[in-house]
């Protein structure tokens, strides 16, 4: 008989529970992973309460999940049974090649997918770190078509260091690697937006100004911080609703380039509830001038760029856990009760906005 494990699943619109499912073996290029963490998401929610992308139920929560190599499967030479990783699952949510979440006892990741974690950085936070990580790097790097450094910290200035270049949301977790990440690359006058109890952090990370987005002078702000004509030439929208691309809309050079993370939600928050969301912005509703380039950033087609597929996660992200200029995020971890009370803690906190500035971590089982 199979060895089987306790996995949490989406099993209808509205209803999750905890369910035994089959331990799969690690083909080619693959490893199983002893999970000894996941963490939580907005897409949980999504997935959990309005059945968003599904096709096949059950649908497995969890995107990322950090603990040790079990096995691997043939041809992989990068890892090896026992090293500590770290993992995304970009593949098999909703979809009908499987329920591959993280939120399980044990799972199948590519190699690719993984990486090693330095000593000196907890399993709980290196829970917290790939999906935003990818999701920042692919943005900045892929979609907003910025250098890759040859190095990190870069060992000299980018042509175009002083282009401004917005992060609004900064204080979101992707917010916060892209800081990081355009700090290491080197350049000097990026503009974050943020709720003002994230400012003195995100100073640290290598914000140049920092503004509160709820302020009635943000746009006036913004431009007398750029100088010259006020505008920006490169955005990142780490939030992505309705009222954050209208915001943006307000500073963005019309010859300017912005990068939305998907899905958009409607309103102003990544909480959403029942309200629709979109894979493009609307033709009626659209804020930007028709001149604006607009990238549309799905973080699961980041390995179709195959730079990316073979460094990001396997060579690029270790390095720079090792060296600290790249710091997980703030730990909101979840201990106590049964696994499913856990995840059902940190769907209501998501659900219900409650977390900012941190990730949402439930210890497994």
């Amino acid at each position: 008989m199979a060895a089987t494990h306790t996995a949490i699943a989406a099993l209808a619109k509205g209803r999750f529970d905890a369910i035994q499912v089959e331990r799969a073996k690690p083909g080619a290029g693959e490893v199983l992973v002893k999970i000894a963490y996941a963490s939580m998401i907005a897409f949980d929610t999504y997935i959990t309460d309005v059945g968003f992308v599904v096709v096949d139920y059950p649908v497995i929560l969890g995107f990322n999940g950090a603990g040790t190599v079990a096995e691997i499967g043939a041809g992989v030479t990068s890892l090896a049974v026992g090293d500590r990783v770290t993992g995304f699952q970009p593949y098999g949510q909703g979809r009908k090649d499987g329920p591959k979440g993280t939120m399980q006892e044990f799972v199948v990741m590519s190699a690719f997918t993984c990486a090693k974690v330095p000593d000196s950085i907890a399993l709980d936070a290196a829970a917290t770190v790939p999906d935003n990580f990818i999701t920042s790097f692919y943005s900045l790097f892929d979609q907003l078509a910025l250098p890759i450094p040859t190095s990190f910290p870069a060992p000299s200035p980018p042509p175009n260091h002083d282009t401004p270049i917005l992060v609004y949301g900064a204080g979101s977790t992707t917010g916060q690697y892209a800081l990081q990440l355009l700090h290491a690359a080197g350049y000097t006058n990026v503009i974050a937006t943020a709720s003002a109890k994230h400012h003195a952090l995100l100073r640290t990370l290598g914000a140049t100004h920092v503004f509160d987005y709820a302020s009635p002078t943000l746009a006036a702000d913004i431009a007398r911080a750029v100088g010259g004509d006020g505008k920006i030439a490169l955005a990142l929208d780490a939030i992505t609703a309705e009222g954050t691309i209208a915001r943006i809309a307000e500073v963005l050079s019309p010859q300017g380039t912005v990068a939305l993370l998907l899905p958009i939600k409607a309103g102003d928050k990544v909480a959403v509830g029942e309200a629709p969301m979109y894979w493009e912005i609307p033709a009626d509703q659209n804020p930007l001038p028709a001149s604006t380039t607009v990238k549309y950033v799905r973080t699961f087609t980041y390995a179709q760029n195959e730079y990316l597929k073979n460094n990001l996660m396997p060579k690029i992200l270790p390095d720079l856990l090792a060296s600290g200029l790249i710091q997980p995020n703030r730990v909101r971890l979840l201990d106590q009760g049964t696994f499913k009370e856990r995840v059902g803690t940190g769907l209501d906190l998501l659900r219900n906005n409650k977390i900012s500035g941190e990730k949402v971590i439930v210890k497994v089982p």
